[in-house]
């Protein structure tokens, strides 16, 4: 079974922001990707991050998503780590920014996952992400369609980086 990791409340705000960019895609990091900003660049991500904020006037509140997908066991190589880390990652991109980055030995559930950041505002209309539990049942329906295992989500609030 996947185990889905949804942190929400950020405390730290835009630091928060800043600080998970650099932790997902430090030198652990496997396989980086993003829609809508530099996934090369964390310090560009964030910027580019920033900007949609600022342009939609909402710099202010939870500045992120962050999501973990940790895979079970049958997930062997990184390559399929990854392709499924790009797959769940889209699900979001078409309303999103986001940096996703695939990890290696996750001891909670299997070898490797992938973390989702997601800006909280939209790029097209400004919006808010929902993140509550129907939106995350369908997220979580969504990776089993990727992933072909089952998942469960969890709500975490932690804000350490």
């Amino acid at each position: 079974m996947a185990r889905i990791s949804v942190i929400r409340n950020t405390y730290g705000g835009l630091e928060y922001l800043q600080n998970a960019l650099n932790y997902v895609s430090d030198s652990r990091a496997l396989c980086i990707g993003g829609f809508g900003v530099n996934p090369y660049d964390s310090s560009m991500a964030y910027d580019q991050m920033i900007r949609t904020r600022q342009y939609f006037g909402k710099v202010s509140g939870n500045p992120l998503v962050h999501i973990v997908i940790a895979y079970d066991r049958s997930v062997r190589n990184i390559e399929t780590a990854s392709q499924f880390g790009q797959q769940c990652a889209y699900y979001f991109a078409n309303r999103f920014q986001l940096l996703y980055c695939t990890h290696e030995k996750d001891v909670s559930c299997g070898h490797f996952h992938t973390h989702i950041i997601i800006n909280s505002v939209s790029y097209i209309n400004g919006q808010m992400i929902q993140t509550g539990y129907a939106e995350m049942n369908d997220y979580c329906n969504f990776v089993t369609q990727v992933t072909g295992q089952k998942t469960q989500f969890y709500f975490e609030n932690k804000a350490e980086y």
